[in-house]
């Protein structure tokens, strides 16, 4: 399966937001947002989550809970699957430090459709 995380092929763009994608949402984990489709107009990195190595995993929204259908979060998880907070927290504080943490690479790696475009608008 593809997923794509919108926006440029950046380490930052492919690192969690500290308080923002650290905090889950009713539906939703937290984590690296990602989106089974593209909007029209918009940039994004095909991922293919078969090259995801652990401790990433991909979470979809629960839309029954209040999640958005289509939405993934790519997040640290445990042998249950259930997302590690703590070190989602440590992976996002690498987010504009010029540093790329060992997920960002992960997730880096598993780009196979780079700059995908979304259709017409």
């Amino acid at each position: 399966m593809i997923v794509y995380i919108w926006g440029n092929l950046t380490s930052d763009n492919f690192t969690p937001r500290p308080g923002k994608d650290t905090i889950g949402r009713r539906g939703q984990q937290p984590g690296l947002s990602a989106s089974d489709e593209i909007p029209a107009g918009r940039k994004a990195q095909g991922i293919d989550v078969d090259k995801l190595k652990p401790p990433l995993g991909v979470i979809p929204d629960d839309p029954k809970q209040g999640g958005i259908p289509g939405h993934f979060a790519i997040a640290p998880v445990d042998d249950k699957g259930e997302v590690n907070v703590k070190q989602l927290e440590v992976w996002a504080m690498a987010r504009g430090t010029g540093q790329t943490h060992e997920f960002t690479q992960i997730v880096l790696d598993a780009v196979v459709e780079p700059n995908a475009k979304g259709g017409s608008p």
